[in-house]
């Protein structure tokens, strides 16, 4: 993905989800997204969150998804199928969810990964 891309990818999350910003350590490296404010369904707190998105072959592979590690459900548990990954200086949370991908829209990958929080309430 060149600088253009990359640029214009930011763009369309940034319409989407308010602020979002490059966060990509190294040139080499696949393009990082980091939303700074996005909207949680209840029961999961907090209501809004942080996420981090890496964007490796896209859009031939849906980006990696990943939220602030505070984020937790009803009874107080991360989201099931959870695992601690580091990036960009800083501890994250991944989870497995499973949905069908192909496209090339940006907004549409992160609201896929989005339904996994309205998918199962805990």
């Amino acid at each position: 993905m060149d600088a253009a891309e990359r640029e214009a990818l930011v763009n369309r999350l940034a319409l989407a989800f308010g602020d979002a910003k490059d966060v990509t350590p190294a040139e080499v490296q696949p393009l990082h997204v980091l939303l700074r404010a996005v909207d949680l369904p209840e029961p999961w707190k907090p209501a809004t969150t942080r996420v981090l998105t890496i964007w490796t072959d896209w859009p031939s592979v849906r980006p990696q998804f990943l939220i602030d590690e505070s984020v937790v459900g009803e009874g107080g548990e991360p989201p099931r199928s959870n695992s601690s990954i580091y990036a960009v200086g800083e501890t994250w949370r991944g989870f497995s969810f499973e949905f069908p991908w192909s496209g090339d829209d940006p907004v549409h990958a992160v609201q896929l990964w989005m339904a996994r929080f309205t998918a199962e309430p805990s």
